[in-house]
């Protein structure tokens, strides 16, 4: 039986160690060691803190990593980004390799869109690159403008104040100290009318609940309310096509000549004015009703009187007394 010496032991856990080294180190920048990718080139001209090993992602889904970073030798003044793809990943040559901020720490990664383009990238093939500003490069750039604004806002404060001493004479402060004190009479009301409304939480949360019930009715009876509102609209689209201005004008031709009846009827001109004036017509009519009025009593008294029927050659006797007729002049 043959035995390993301690020399080749060493050997061979250094070469493992080293392996491990080597793994690990890839894996640290995002790059696998038995992993099939393809490389990417990206230009950017500010590529804002974005580091090797950084995420590269479709979507929320990784992808990638970025492999190295440098200044492009293609186009002085710009930063070139080397990023490896995996291979199976179809990506049309009009995507768009956006930097994008992942958390508010700032924490940078390469987002890709892709693009409507039937033809795909391939190996070595340059991207379109942008920026997108996170979170904190927002509010930084939105910082400057609302400070600007801040600060004239400050100096018209500092202003109306200037204004608002000189105008505050001792009658004035009197005044403002009575309409404290009214403000502080109507608080101490809106309290005591909190406090009562609290009281009655009980009615409140009842009539909550008839509401809820009521919305509860609403929903159910919808088709009867969607049915009522297609009527509405139907009528709408039926008075639509009415001839308003004819009528309108048909109705003003009308009101002007009730106007100038009326007109007549006031200055005593036709039948109607002499009928509403004179006095003498009023009282004949009056009386003539009232002679109706005693004769209709009269045959409703005595029908005998008046009416005449002879059954088998008897004519009929009066049974019912006469009676007197009812006064007119009352």
């Amino acid at each position: 039986m043959s035995f390993i010496s301690k020399e080749i032991k060493i050997a061979l856990l250094g070469i493992l160690a080293i392996a491990v080294f080597v793994i690990g180190y890839n894996y640290l920048k995002g790059t696998g060691v038995f992993s099939s990718s393809r490389t990417l080139y990206v230009e950017y001209d500010n590529v804002q803190g974005l580091t090797p090993a950084s995420y590269v992602q479709i979507k929320g889904f990784t992808v990638g990593s970025v492999k190295n970073i440098s200044m492009s030798k293609k186009n002085p003044g710009k930063v070139l980004v080397e990023m490896n793809v995996e291979k199976e990943i179809q990506i049309p040559i009009d995507s768009k390799a956006i930097i994008v901020s992942l958390d508010l720490l700032g924490t940078k990664a390469v987002n890709l869109i892709p693009g409507i383009a039937d033809k795909m990238i391939e190996e070595e093939q340059y991207v379109n690159g942008q920026v997108e500003l996170g979170v904190i490069e927002n509010l930084g750039a939105s910082a400057g403008p609302a400070i600007d604004s801040a600060k004239i806002a400050i100096a018209s404060l500092n202003q109306t104040i200037r204004s608002i001493n000189n105008i505050l004479d001792v009658n004035t402060q009197a005044h403002l100290k009575s309409s404290m004190a009214d403000l502080s009479t109507t608080m101490n009301d809106f309290s005591q009318f909190a406090n009562e409304l609290n009281a009655q939480r009980e009615k409140i949360s009842s009539l909550v609940n008839h509401l809820n019930s009521f919305a509860g009715n609403l929903d159910k009876n919808g088709n009867t309310i969607t049915n009522l509102l297609n009527n509405a609209e139907a009528t709408t689209a039926n008075l639509k096509k009415l001839d308003f201005d004819g009528t309108m004008l048909e109705l003003k031709n009308t009101m002007h000549e009730l106007q100038t009846t009326l007109d007549k009827v006031n200055h005593g001109k036709g039948s109607m004015a002499m009928l509403m004036n004179d006095d003498k017509l009023y009282r004949n009519l009056k009386n003539t009703l009232s002679t109706a009025n005693n004769l209709l009593a009269d045959v409703n008294a005595r029908p005998s009187r008046y009416i005449n029927v002879a059954i088998f050659g008897k004519k009929n006797k009066n049974d019912c007394p006469p009676q007197s007729a009812p006064n007119a002049n009352e």
